[in-house]
């Protein structure tokens, strides 16, 4: 048993600890650059230089222009706005996406369908990959739109990305990716790849929640979903959150900083997690891809044990981790992504998603290995 109030982290792909690098940004803007960006004094004019490097960092990381870089409340935000900017320019609009999406996503998609939109869903692998040749095959009906999610929130399978913005380029078909996951794990240079929107969200990557990027290669054909003053670009209004912004501005310059050295701890701290359960219960396996996958995330399946059983035990002794999306694991449902991938209900139930943070160390990745070991063995003996 964990001693207590020790606090194993496993579920970063849901949220991340704020660093203290990235609270003392949030705490100087609310301190020093409180006046409204908007405001023509010079204390207004602070903020907005605050808010400008803030939205030069986010571009950094990502390989973008600042100028292309809007500021939203989160990653919801930012996907459907990217696919309410397409679809509200047709009558009868044709998006293609994949059954694996983000519920952002598939919620928004579900909507344009009672719309009378038209929605094509891709199916996926046993690992989690969309096949590039289904792609081209969507391609030649000319759709709307493409919105393929980069990396599962779930698996952490990477789709991908760089032969399907080609292929769309080729069709002349814009191409939104929910990055979420992906930036900041994955190196991004948007000025190499033709997509046209990518949405990212603050607090999958230590800044607080409540803030989030869309970029839009050519911010003019964005179409806002409120209406109000003239913020960003008129893209969306409201004043800006911005220590939420400074935060996050923090958040990507410490990334790109440290990008390589992140990446190899990521992945360190995963193989280390990972093999260890695999060495002490050969009899799990690996959801989704092992090979086309971010550092940080392994999906691992309990055989023959109820998952939220196993969860409940380690949220006992101080380890936190997840079963899904946290923004769909209050659905008394198995993973809608774990069954495209062609697990059955009862494989989907035992499976847990652990997921690792900048902050956790190599220590706390042994103890919660051996926990979670620990655990999983009792359940088995008490099932008989």
């Amino acid at each position: 048993m964990i001693e207590p109030n020790v606090h194993l982290y496993l579920d970063n792909n849901a949220t991340t600890r704020p660093l203290e690098e990235v609270q003392q940004a949030a705490l100087f803007a609310m301190q020093d650059c409180f006046g409204n960006p908007s405001s023509a004094h010079s204390l207004g004019e602070k903020t907005r230089t605050l808010l400008s490097e803030a939205r030069q960092s986010c571009a950094d990381l990502i390989g973008a222009l600042p100028e292309q870089i809007i500021f939203t409340s989160c990653g919801t935000e930012s996907n459907n706005q990217a696919l309410h900017s397409v679809v509200s320019k047709y009558k009868q609009a044709h998006i293609v996406t994949t059954t694996i999406e983000h519920s952002a996503t598939l919620r928004y998609c579900r909507m344009l369908e009672r719309e009378g939109h038209r929605v094509t869903y891709l199916p996926v692998d046993h690992d989690g990959r969309i096949s590039l040749h289904n792609v081209e095959t969507s391609l030649e009906s000319s759709p709307s739109l493409l919105s393929i999610q980069w990396v599962n929130n779930e698996t952490g399978t990477i789709q991908p990305i760089e032969e399907i913005a080609k292929l769309c380029k080729e069709a002349n078909v814009p191409l939104h990716t929910d990055a979420a996951q992906a930036v900041g794990k994955l190196f991004v240079d948007l000025q190499q790849l033709p997509i046209s929107y990518l949405s990212f969200t603050g607090h999958k990557l230590h800044a607080p929640p409540g803030v989030a990027v869309l970029y839009a290669k050519d911010p003019t054909t964005l179409s806002p979903l409120l209406y109000g003053g003239g913020q960003e670009q008129s893209q969306r209004p409201g004043t800006e959150n911005v220590p939420g912004i400074a935060a996050l501005g923090k958040a990507c310059a410490l990334r790109l900083a440290r990008f390589d050295e992140t990446q190899q701890h990521l992945r360190q701290l995963r193989d280390r997690l990972e093999g260890m359960i695999i060495r002490a219960c050969p009899e799990v396996r690996i959801n989704g891809s092992t090979e086309h996958r971010v550092c940080n995330t392994t999906n691992i399946q309990f055989t023959g044990v109820d998952g939220q059983m196993l969860m409940a035990r380690l949220d006992q002794e101080g380890v936190y981790c997840s079963q899904s999306s946290a923004c769909t694991s209050g659905l008394p449902e198995p993973s809608y992504v774990l069954l495209a991938l062609g697990l059955s209900e009862d494989q989907a139930y035992a499976s847990l998603r652990l997921s690792l943070g900048v902050d956790n160390t190599l220590a706390e990745v042994e103890k919660a290995a051996d926990v979670i070991v620990q655990q999983y063995r009792a359940i088995q003996e008490i099932i008989g």
